[in-house]
């Protein structure tokens, strides 16, 4: 089963995590406390699917690509550098709690 890591302090971030959960039944929502102190640090969603770990801009995509379908289709973010994608996700996490 895959697992899905949020701030559930963040309105967004528990938003986020509520919408993905409805919408994929084999995805496990856990608050981000339950992770290691060094992926808390991190301060990002993370996605743990199977033995692999996202973070970061590549989290966001890769849960909304486990919905499938057109859902897949986020992968064409995948084409803008991994830098780029995750300076726009820093940004927006370092003011999600402003929303």
């Amino acid at each position: 089963m895959n697992e899905i890591f949020i701030d559930n302090d963040c309105k967004v971030c528990s938003a986020y995590g509520d919408w993905i959960n409805k919408k994929n039944n084999n995805l496990k929502l856990n608050d981000q406390k339950n992770l290691s102190e060094k992926e808390i640090m991190l301060d990002t969603l993370v996605y743990k699917k199977e033995e692999k770990v996202y973070y970061f801009s590549d989290a966001v995509i890769m849960s909304i690509a486990s919905l499938g379908g057109f859902y897949k289709s986020i992968y064409i973010l995948k084409l803008f550098p991994k830098r780029i994608r995750d300076f726009v996700y820093n940004i927006f996490a370092k003011n999600r709690h402003l929303i």
